[in-house]
């Protein structure tokens, strides 16, 4: 039976994978948009500062609008970042107002463990995908810095 420190604790977790998720998504979108500028060739420091700003001011939903008009995704992988948000929504804007007076008891603590579980799976499991998009964008951007000498 989860305790009250469990349960905050599990809604931590599943905050800290839905950061990180969106915290990829704009790593991703800068190496986008930084292939798009040329950034290989020549960098552009103050252009990157408005550019992050932006991605920083941004919503998730925002940044995944950005993202499907600059990088191509398959449509399994939009599905993916798409119920990823709608999870990261339902955390933050309705989690404990579904769940009511849940909370009050063993059991309804237990129900709320178990929902958490599932939006965290859901929520970590796109930002490994993001952060492996990032991994490769980064290392092509390297690379390619690294045959201009």
């Amino acid at each position: 039976m989860a305790t009250r420190d469990e349960l905050y604790a599990k809604f931590g977790i599943t905050a800290e994978a839905a950061q990180l998720f969106e915290t990829e998504l704009g790593s991703l979108l800068l190496c986008a948009r930084g292939l798009e500028r040329g950034w290989r060739h020549e960098g552009d420091p103050d252009d990157a500062r408005k550019l992050l700003d932006h991605i920083e001011c941004s919503t998730l939903g925002q940044l995944l609008g950005t993202l499907k008009n600059c990088v191509s995704l398959d449509h399994g992988l939009v599905d993916r970042f798409a119920s990823a948000l709608k999870a990261r929504n339902r955390l933050f804007h309705r989690f404990y107002e579904a769940h009511g007076f849940k909370i009050q008891t063993d059991e309804g603590r237990d129900e709320m463990v178990a929902d958490l579980e599932v939006l965290h799976s859901e929520l970590f499991n796109a930002w490994q995908v993001a952060s492996k998009m990032t991994a490769l964008a980064t290392s092509f951007l390297l690379e390619a810095k690294r045959e201009q000498g």
